[in-house]
């Protein structure tokens, strides 16, 4: 491809990227997904810049497009096929744009149009999903789709999905475990690509986020053990990786301390809503986390709202001992 054209590929794509994080209330109040279309003109463009789909993509397997394929979303180990030459270049780059479009009409409420695009993403890198240049972009197009499914209340469907993008991550980080490229980096020139510490980073909240959305998955299907220790593991990588809204995450702990409380395990009920205490006291405080916005001067009535709610948490927990205490002599 020539340098004047890849520039202009680039460009374009950037442009599509910056439109695309533009808060919805800051567009026009009758076009509140003006960028989002702006964004979408954008990369249909480079779609087209980069040339047509490599012929072999309809030999590819089907598995993604629906719940068909169980087999594969159980996580069958990928074997690694590394992405060399042009065709495997260029189907990587068009699965890249067929992502964001994915995730583009799934935030415009087009929701069938967004699950063709992200099904067309995972049949592009299929037989390269397990290479560092294609793991992450893999295991976040799984990750959607495995959204896209549960907020339809086909849970089975996003279990699958979301399983297998756990399944993956586990395989690439026992076998290769190099810090994987990050989806835009297709789009960079050399000189502008990623640390090898920013790509882990951003890898481990892909990570996070599968672990986030495996919680909320199980707990719809009442498999609450596991719903609580995929919970609690998304809230010890966040804190490791310093990547959390302190009011969410507080929340979500004292949340989690009402399964130990109805389990009568006090200790771990106790340690949940201490931890949501001493975060919470981080709201404002912090900038380092993770797209931090929430203060109280900011959001008052938020605030004060989780604020009850974490000390009606605390009362359930203090009444619950007393009770078990009071059991306890009796016997």
């Amino acid at each position: 491809m020539a340098n004047g054209a890849w520039a202009e590929i680039r460009e374009k794509f950037q442009a599509a990227l910056a439109l695309s994080r533009v808060e919805l209330h800051k567009n026009p109040e009758k076009e509140p997904y003006k960028s989002k279309y702006s964004s979408r003109v954008l990369l249909e463009e480079v779609k087209a810049l980069l040339g047509p789909a490599p012929e072999d993509e309809d030999e590819l397997p089907q598995a993604e497009e629906g719940l068909g394929a169980e087999a594969h979303a159980l996580g069958l180990p990928a074997e690694v096929v590394e992405v060399e030459g042009p065709f495997a270049l260029r189907a990587v780059r068009l699965a890249v744009i067929e992502f964001h479009l994915g995730t583009n009409l799934i935030d415009t409420e087009e929701l069938s149009a967004g699950e063709e695009h992200l099904a067309k993403c995972l049949r592009l890198l299929r037989k390269y999903r397990l290479s560092q240049d294609c793991v992450s972009l893999y295991i976040q197009a799984q990750n959607n789709l495995g959204i896209l499914w549960s907020e339809r209340e086909e849970i089975e469907t996003a279990q699958a999905y979301l399983e297998s993008s756990e399944a993956l991550y586990n395989q690439y980080m026992k076998e290769i475990g190099i810090p994987p490229l990050d989806p835009t980096e297709h789009f960079l020139p050399e000189e502008e690509k990623l640390t090898e510490q920013e790509r882990s980073k951003r890898f481990e909240k892909v990570y996070t986020h599968n672990l986030y959305y495996l919680a909320q998955v199980y707990q719809h299907m009442e498999m609450f053990e596991k719903a609580a220790h995929y919970c609690h593991s998304t809230l010890k990588r966040q804190l490791e990786h310093n990547a959390y809204h302190p009011i969410e995450w507080a929340i979500n702990a004292a949340t989690l301390s009402q399964f130990y409380i109805n389990k009568l395990c006090f200790m771990e009920a106790r340690h949940c809503l201490s931890a949501a205490n001493v975060i919470f006291g981080q709201t404002g405080k912090n900038p380092a986390t993770e797209d931090t916005t929430e203060t109280e001067g900011d959001v008052p009535e938020l605030y004060h709202q989780r604020k009850g709610e974490i000390a009606r948490c605390w009362i359930k927990y203090c009444l619950t001992l007393m009770q078990n205490a009071q059991l306890s002599m009796q016997l």
